[in-house]
């Protein structure tokens, strides 16, 4: 005998409700129940309600304080705080945070029942009556293309001022940025033979292992040393050290950079000593803005200009120019690499390795090398960074060109750029009124009383 299959909840929303009450009213609730297969018990319930579903919006499922009731008005208020807090410091909140953070929560409230298991049901419950949905982060220009625009307008309306009022040359504006190179460099694509069904690519097993390469260089075209961070080998990455003098190498717990190599950074490719005064171009991360970073920024003779996140992608020279082509060179590197048998290593089962770490320094310090002078010109005038104060370059700016999401910041610059102007000649001539009073004074003190008086009486 087969198992009866369980028995359906049904939903009637207060439309349907009226809608049965009004057959019931013209035949019976016998026959309505039968009409509409519902339980004669629920619609002798609805008689009862008769009054209040009338008055009730239709569009509602029940009427208010109907169905289930919640687990606790005071859990839903509280982890409703939690979550709006940590949204509001941009913090992750993900579905089984929800469900910790309320088991931890629930024994702390006051309407609490005897049981609360935060399961699945009741989470989606709660994010449902709460206003939540899972999202995915999206970038700046999604989420207001207006606020990016003010934001990469003030960016390079500060870069221009700095660049003025400090007096800083070309040759003296840096741009940094850290970028990933993977130890396994293989494309997704290759040329084979076509209606193949099966293309198996080979590889060297290390898709996860990497290491940090910081490229900095200045508006002039002059480009810094390579700065290489490998993950653990202290003893290789200091044996490389002491062999090598065009790049610096370095090593970190995690093969990224920290507060310390930052420092490292700023000392050994950099530079503290400089007559001139320096701007440093580079993005937010954590550890460009950290305190230690600016307390060892104070006895260096630079300016930082930290862009705004959302914006690297506009105003970032190496996101912009640089790094598309020097990953190129590094991955046509590894493409020659694997297509010979020079300079490979086996494991004793016969497996490729990855390249070596000195290998792989010598293709980052030959692709930085094949990176064009001019692009890196080119890539400072396109972000912004070394335009000409005036105005008169800021058709070169690529994000705020005709058909770009922020074209709007044009208008924005030139206007901001006549505001700046006016305030300078009106402080002018503030200083040319207040010179010119000062020397009024100096000769009333240096004349003597009858040529005062002689004077005033000529000008009665």
């Amino acid at each position: 005998m087969a198992a009866a299959e369980p028995k359906r909840r049904r939903k009637f929303d207060i439309k349907f409700k009226d809608n049965v009450l009004e057959y019931a009213a013209e035949h019976s609730g016998e026959q309505a129940a039968k009409y509409f297969n519902i339980d004669p018990k629920r619609i002798r319930y609805w008689k009862k309600q008769k009054l209040d579903l009338a008055a009730a919006n239709k569009k509602r499922a029940r009427l208010p304080g109907g169905g289930r009731k919640k687990v606790s008005e005071e859990l839903d208020t509280k982890l409703s705080e939690w979550i709006h807090s940590m949204r509001d410091n941009h913090n992750r909140v993900s579905r089984k945070m929800i469900r910790n953070k309320a088991l931890g929560i629930y024994p702390t409230v006051s309407d609490r029942g005897v049981r609360f298991l935060a399961s699945r049901g009741w989470l989606q419950k709660f994010l449902n009556r709460n206003g939540f949905a899972l999202r995915r982060r999206t970038t700046m220009a999604q989420k207001d293309p207006d606020l990016l625009t003010e934001k990469l307008v003030s960016f390079v309306d500060y870069v221009s001022k700095t660049v003025v009022s400090k007096i800083i040359s070309e040759k003296d504006i840096i741009a940094m940025d850290e970028t990933a190179v993977w130890f396994n460099m293989v494309s997704p694509s290759t040329i084979d033979v076509r209606g193949t069904k099966s293309v198996a690519l080979k590889t060297t097993g290390h898709e996860k292992s990497h290491l940090t390469v910081v490229l900095a260089a200045k508006a002039d075209g002059t480009k810094l040393k390579p700065f290489v961070v490998f993950r653990g080998a202290i003893r290789e990455v200091k044996a490389m050290q002491q062999e090598i003098s065009r790049a610096v190498i370095a090593t970190s717990a995690n093969g990224w950079m920290n507060d310390d190599l930052t420092t490292a950074w700023l000392r050994s490719v950099v530079g503290k000593f400089s007559f001139r005064p320096r701007l440093l171009v580079w993005d937010a991360y954590r550890c460009h803005i950290s305190t230690s970073t600016k307390q060892e920024l104070r006895s260096y003779n630079i300016t930082t200009a930290v862009i705004p996140g959302g914006c690297t992608k506009y105003v970032q020279a190496p996101d912009v120019m640089w790094n598309q082509p020097f990953k190129a060179s590094l991955h046509a590197s590894y493409d020659e690499w694997m297509a010979e048998d020079a300079d490979k290593q086996y494991t004793s089962g016969g497996n490729l390795k990855a390249p070596s770490r000195r290998l792989l320094v010598d293709w980052v310090l030959a692709a930085w090398d094949k990176l064009d002078k001019n692009l890196i010109i080119k890539s400072f005038k396109v972000c912004g960074q070394s335009v000409k104060p005036d105005g008169s370059e800021d058709n070169l700016i690529l994000c705020f060109r005709k058909g770009q999401p922020c074209a709007a910041g044009r208008d924005a610059l030139t206007a901001a750029r006549l505001r700046e102007e006016e305030n300078r000649r009106a402080a002018e001539h503030e200083e040319d009124e207040e010179e010119l009073y000062n020397n009024e004074l100096v000769v009333e003190a240096g004349a003597s009383d009858e040529e005062i008086t002689g004077r005033d009486e000529e000008e009665d």
